[in-house]
């Protein structure tokens, strides 16, 4: 067996890749396989020669094309097997651009890596980050933010490309007038850290329609899909733990996916960048702290939405039904596409 949570993929500074694993069988041979198309591994096709066999807990593999994203298989002498990808795909110009493949559900399936993508905003893709998505093969991108950001910073994929662009602005009513006051560089909030609790329990409250339209496209097709809003962490954080709680991830499982963004994101860069550019409503300029609280992810931000769901809702399913328009069907359909 595999160690999930001791496997992973990172590129190099040469831009080859690193894969790592730990089994709960020490020194056993590991045969390493890798594709640009992993529904070969899911549906259980023949394999080719692996490009490494290994009894380390670690290879690095040459990258054969750096605009194409490879995934892995991983083959252990006694038969178990498991699918790798990179987590974050490092893009210059999307920063927290990540894949929501490998993880379990608590019936013990695993989504899918290269179905389910989230991300900052798309407008400052350069040129090979523009090569590198558009070989994802994606079919759906949702944008959450809202109609002005939309026309502030277009998401452009370049010509020729095939994906359905989604406009689902999400705007929470505790925010709509704190995102009007940014674009004037102003922010009015008493304390930061309640302000985003608020922000999230919200989302429940008063934002499910858009997230349902989210489901209702993705029951419309076997999608290869992209949720995203500004910084991809608040809107698209919520996005993301819908999907995955409908899939059957585990809250704690979500809760540590949401803390990525704190990994992802230049949060230093930004924090210095945005100190100083903003004040509140008498003129004074916005203290690095409530910039910081802003601009990170904490675990009792996303747990307040699922708190806020079991306050209103007398179960998951009934949350499911009511707030997202899912049937046990609908759910079924989505777990048949999206796991294996």
């Amino acid at each position: 067996m595999f160690d999930l949570a001791a496997c992973s993929v990172e590129r190099t500074a040469q831009q080859d890749y690193r894969v790592r694993w730990h089994s709960l069988h020490p020194g056993q041979r590991v045969s390493v396989y890798m594709t640009d198309d992993p529904e070969r591994y899911y549906k259980g096709g023949e394999l080719e020669p692996p490009v490494v066999e290994t009894t380390s807990e670690q290879a690095v593999i040459a990258n054969p094309d750096k605009q194409v994203r490879h995934y892995f298989y991983l083959l252990s002498e006694h038969g178990e097997g498991v699918v790798l990808a990179e987590r974050d795909l490092a893009l210059a110009g999307a920063p927290n651009f990540r894949d929501l493949g490998g993880y379990q559900t608590g019936e013990g399936g695993r989504l899918k890596w290269g179905k389910l993508y989230r991300s900052s905003k798309l407008s400052g893709l350069s040129d090979d980050d523009l090569h590198r998505v558009r070989r994802l093969g994606l079919t759906l991108v949702c944008d959450f933010r809202q109609v002005v950001e939309q026309q502030l910073d277009p998401t452009d994929l370049g010509e020729g490309h095939t994906h359905l662009l989604a406009s689902l602005p999400v705007a929470p009513g505790s925010t709509s007038s704190f995102i009007e006051n940014l674009h004037n560089g102003i922010i009015v909030v008493n304390d930061a850290s309640d302000f985003m609790l608020e922000m999230n329990r919200d989302f429940v409250r008063s934002q499910m329609p858009r997230y349902a339209e989210m489901f209702q496209l993705l029951l419309a097709g076997d999608q290869q899909v992209l949720i995203h809003c500004a910084s991809g962490k608040d809107r698209t954080g919520i996005g993301s733990a819908l999907i995955l709680d409908v899939l059957g991830v585990p809250e704690h499982t979500i809760v540590e996916d949401y803390m990525l963004t704190n990994k992802y994101l230049p949060l230093a860069e930004e924090v210095a960048r945005l100190t100083g550019q903003f004040t509140d409503q008498t003129g004074t300029h916005v203290s690095e702290e409530t910039i910081r609280s802003l601009m990170e992810v904490r675990p009792e931000y996303i747990q307040a939405c699922f708190e806020e769901m079991r306050k209103h809702y007398e179960s998951k399913e009934h949350f499911y039904a009511s707030a997202l328009s899912l049937d046990e069907a609908k759910i079924r359909l989505l777990k048949d596409r999206y796991l294996h």
